[in-house]
């Protein structure tokens, strides 16, 4: 069956917006409402002063999520507790195109609910039933089944005792582990295209000469809202602002000392921890420490054909705070 017949819609032949072109439709006025799953925007985007102006614009902001998060604390219109993959029925997919089942073991805390259940609580307040109308996880999975032929064949009794990668194309085909072994998609060879390198606008100068890296720390996840929860955050309590060794000495900066990060976009307080893995002029920290909202820092440049962010370049300067009591050094557990 075609989209199109099990909907009784047309499929639009457009592509819709991306989530950073979603910001600037907010902050234009052409977007109205977002509804968030699982994803704290406003802490998580880069230049964070822009993503709160959009926010900001809209008229209405539903979160869903587990924990109260940021943008639901500071835009929210209504907050909608979630379950965990722990406490709903349904399937994970791999980047590796691997599909999993995941089971309920445990009811939802509180008033938390799974995400089909909360989308068809609104569908029905709303007006519309009629394609929500679900008896569980699995009816919604074979839907997906009956529209899309790579996954035809995924079925919840075969996901229960088989590890399957899609293309899988009936309750007979073992699979696909690996793709184009013998051709492509769209023939016996790919077409690949040189892409020419651009610049980026964003540069180190006289007045922010340092280039800061955001990334990941090895036992926190994004912005830290279950991992920050966990024994993790016993391991890992703080986060820091790496520098090289040489830089600290230049700047006559010691670790443990909080220091003012400033970018073009913005600022943060940031202790410092003095590493020997940095080249000179660069820094690093991570994003997972919500008070210390590192992506108030980060440029507001983006690939010019994904929308990518680009968290990785960002020019900065140091100031030192004066008075300021230091933070304790990282203890490195064994």
């Amino acid at each position: 069956a075609s989209q199109a017949a099990a909907w009784g819609r047309e499929i639009p032949q457009t592509h819709g917006l991306n989530l950073l072109q979603m910001i600037d439709a907010a902050a234009s006025g052409q977007l109205k409402a977002l509804w968030a799953f699982g994803y704290d925007i406003h802490l998580t985007l880069p230049n964070a002063a822009y993503t709160a102006s959009a926010l900001a614009n809209l008229e209405l902001l539903i979160v869903q999520d587990l924990f109260m998060t940021e943008t639901a604390r500071a835009f929210g219109t209504v907050f909608l507790p979630a379950a965990s993959f722990l406490e709903r029925d349904g399937t994970f997919m791999n980047s590796d195109r691997r599909v999993q089942r995941i089971r309920k073991i445990v009811a939802p805390p509180g008033q938390a609910r799974a995400d089909l259940w909360i989308i068809q609580q609104l569908a029905q307040r709303m007006g519309h039933t009629t394609g929500f109308d679900f008896a569980d996880a699995e009816a919604v999975w074979n839907e997906v089944r009956s529209l899309w032929p790579g996954g035809a064949g995924l079925s919840y009794r075969r996901l229960a005792h088989e590890s399957l990668h899609w293309p899988c194309l009936d309750e007979q085909h073992p699979g696909t582990p690996v793709l184009h072994v013998e051709t492509f998609a769209q023939g016996p060879r790919a077409r690949l295209q040189p892409i020419a390198q651009i610049e980026s606008p964003e540069q180190c100068d006289e007045a922010y000469p340092l280039l800061l890296v955001t990334g990941r720390r090895l036992l926190h996840f994004n912005t830290g809202s279950m991992t920050q929860r966990t024994r993790n955050a016993q391991l890992e309590p703080e986060e820091w602002l790496d520098i090289g060794a040489a830089d600290a000495r230049r700047l006559q900066l010691h670790a443990g000392e909080p220091v003012r990060v400033r970018s073009r976009y913005g600022e943060a307080l940031l202790p410092l921890r003095i590493v020997d893995t940095l080249r000179p002029g660069q820094l690093f920290c991570s994003f997972h420490q919500p008070r210390l909202f590192v992506n108030r820092l980060t440029s507001a440049v983006r690939d010019r054909l994904t929308d990518a962010p680009e968290y990785k370049r960002t020019a900065v300067c140091i100031e030192r705070l004066p008075d300021a009591a230091p933070v304790a050094p990282p203890v490195v557990v064994e």
